[in-house]
């Protein structure tokens, strides 16, 4: 455990997560059409999208693309690699309903819905890659 009570380094913030997917043009329409994201960049090999108003950032790469033959890891699409989930704030139980049911025709999948710790509507949700993603209103 560090000692808080010293200056240490620290980051700026998480800059992305970086998704492996069967296909990326079916991921980024799951991901804006089902999760509000935008597009932010495109390179060669990754697309990232946003949360508009906000910094976070979501990669999406094709498996098997160039980055996996150039750093020779073979990279499977749904594979976590020990990442249980990717937890999104929403608004509210409402707008969690509705995101669920666009979650559900955008080639994902509800695996389960619950009341978190504070007693706030929670779903965990599936992605078409079998990603796991936590979806937790902010207001009930």
């Amino acid at each position: 455990m560090m000692n808080n009570t010293r200056d240490h380094a620290r980051t700026l913030g998480l800059n992305h997560v970086n998704l492996v997917v069967a296909d990326v043009d079916r991921s980024v329409r799951f991901y804006t059409d089902s999760l509000g994201m935008k597009i932010a960049g495109v390179t060669p090999e990754i697309t990232f999208l946003t949360t508009p108003g906000t910094g976070d950032q979501l990669a999406v790469q094709q498996a098997g693309g160039g980055l996996d033959r150039a750093t020779g890891k073979t990279r499977t699409a749904g594979d976590s690699g020990g990442v249980d989930h990717i937890g999104f704030d929403v608004a509210d139980a409402a707008t969690l309903q509705t995101l669920i049911d666009q979650v559900q025709g955008g080639g994902g999948a509800l695996l389960m819905r619950f009341p978190d710790e504070n007693g706030l509507p929670t779903a965990f949700v599936t992605d078409p890659d079998g990603y796991v993603l936590q979806l937790t209103a902010r207001r009930a």
